[in-house]
């Protein structure tokens, strides 16, 4: 009997499908587990470490612990709400070495605040979680602690454009100012004191949500609130002030659901949708609602690692990294991600146990009959041990347990199972860190014959005649 071969190889260059319904055949994962899509293919996801020095009281306390890093400052703000109730902020050297104690915010004295956030100036820099400002004088070369100013409201979220601050959601009174506004100071100026310029001035927002953050983008301000998303425009006629434009009527999910650099930003919109923006100002919809949903009941954080342009979007116990080719899950769960000195960190850094897995989409050949496979193999071996199994299913709705079998050596696992349809899987027992997977193939030969009249049709892409 003739035999034919499936190659799934495009699967594994673009991860997780971002849509929950798609076509037979589609060459995406339905899951994948301790990966990262790579220019060809599947990469070992390689685990990213904590490099602060164990004499740090560590507490874990979603979503903190927080690590902000600007032009000259790393900081670390550490939330312990069982022993002490409150949050403590570090400064920490470019090395991770010496970790210096800047401050408590002590929840009885200053009440709870949120997200910390810092504008870094080089010589000057502010940081904000609306309770306390806490700012670095260059006069005095100390950090200051304040709770009010006559220059600068008090807000919850605030940035540095090219020199000039940029800041939202204002708790403090500050003219008719409230939780839905955004503000900017004075050019080289931490005034943010109006004028009949507009130099320095205040809007609400566009769509008059509750703003959760600016962000730097190229030469412009991204403000997200929960009801939308306005580019911030400095403009020098008719004065120097900021022109508003509104990008996207979803607001973000929630504080802390964006994450990125001056080159691009991804977010969480409030229907659980992924979205990117970048220098153009063009937002794109990635999709990804189905999977992003399974992160509900905790605050979702999004952080960001540079050098592999890697996003992490996920909660205290799951975790999908978005490299630029695709979606994958990863065993562990940062809320913060930094680089510095050339190396890339995170914390929390623990792993969880789960063993990396994947599995494809269905796959019926483009013939309904039924149809048996006899083997599944992989290019995948490195020093990985590792199983292949498949899915399989006589109608549209119905799955049947998965069956594994080992690989040997070569990477081949004589595995049978008849069906209509199939999905196809690998989990390891180990993965070698440099393990790379570029293509699996399933061999199988057509048993029900009914469905074909004349000559064999031609099979999918990769099949060949045994």
């Amino acid at each position: 009997m003739r035999e034919f071969e499936l190659l799934v190889d495009e699967a594994l260059r673009k991860g997780l499908s971002p849509e929950p319904i798609i076509p037979f055949n589609t060459q995406l994962l339905n899951e994948c587990l301790g990966f990262r899509c790579g220019r060809a293919g599947l990469e070992a996801y390689k685990l990213l470490t904590n490099p602060l020095p164990a004499t740090v009281d560590l507490y874990y306390n979603w979503p903190f612990p927080q690590f902000l890093t600007g032009e000259t400052y790393g900081i670390l703000v550490v939330r312990d709400s069982l022993t002490n109730q409150w949050d403590s902020v570090y400064e920490i050297s470019e090395d991770h070495a010496t970790v210096t104690h800047i401050f408590d915010i002590d929840e009885l004295t200053f009440g709870k605040g949120t997200l910390m956030e810092l504008a870094d100036f080089g010589e000057y820099a502010i940081m904000t979680n609306g309770v306390v400002m806490i700012y670095w004088d260059p006069t005095l070369l100390a950090w200051q602690v304040i709770t009010s100013s006559t220059t600068i409201p008090m807000m919850r979220t605030i940035c540095n454009l090219k020199g000039q601050a940029v800041g939202g959601n204002i708790v403090s009174a500050w003219h008719d100012c409230d939780e839905t506004f955004y503000a900017w100071s004075k050019i080289g100026s931490m005034d943010f004191t109006p004028d009949q310029d507009n130099e320095a001035g205040y809007r609400r927002d566009p769509f008059g949500g509750e703003v959760y953050h600016v962000r730097r983008l190229g030469d412009n301000v991204v403000g997200y609130s929960s009801k939308g998303i306005t580019l911030l425009t400095p403009v020098g006629t008719p004065t120097n002030t900021f022109k508003f434009d509104e990008l996207h009527d979803l607001g973000i999910i929630n504080r802390g659901a964006i994450g990125g650099s001056i080159e691009e930003h991804l977010y969480v919109a409030e229907d659980y949708t992924l979205w990117k923006i970048g220098r153009d100002y063009k937002i794109v919809e990635l999709g990804y609602q189905h999977y992003i949903e399974q992160l509900s009941g905790e605050d979702i954080i999004v952080t960001y690692d540079p050098k592999l342009k890697n996003f992490y979007i996920g909660n205290s116990t799951k975790t999908y990294l978005l490299s630029p080719y695709g979606l994958t899950e990863v065993q562990q769960h940062p809320s913060a991600v930094w680089r510095r000195n050339k190396g890339s960190y995170m914390l929390p850094a623990t792993v969880d146990s789960r063993a990396p897995f994947l599995c494809t989409e269905p796959f019926d050949m483009g013939y309904r009959g039924q149809k048996t496979i006899f083997s599944i193999e992989s290019d995948v071996f490195l020093g990985s041990l590792a199983e292949a199994g498949l899915d399989y299913s006589y109608d549209v709705s119905t799955w049947n347990s998965e069956i594994y079998k080992d690989m040997n050596n070569q990477g081949i696992a004589a595995i049978i199972a008849s069906g209509n349809q199939f999905r196809f899987r690998l989990r390891f027992y180990s993965l070698d860190e440099d393990a790379r997977i570029s293509y699996i193939k399933a061999r199988y030969k057509m048993t029900d014959l009914r469905g074909i009249r004349g000559v064999y049709a031609p099979g999918l892409r990769g099949n060949q005649k045994g």
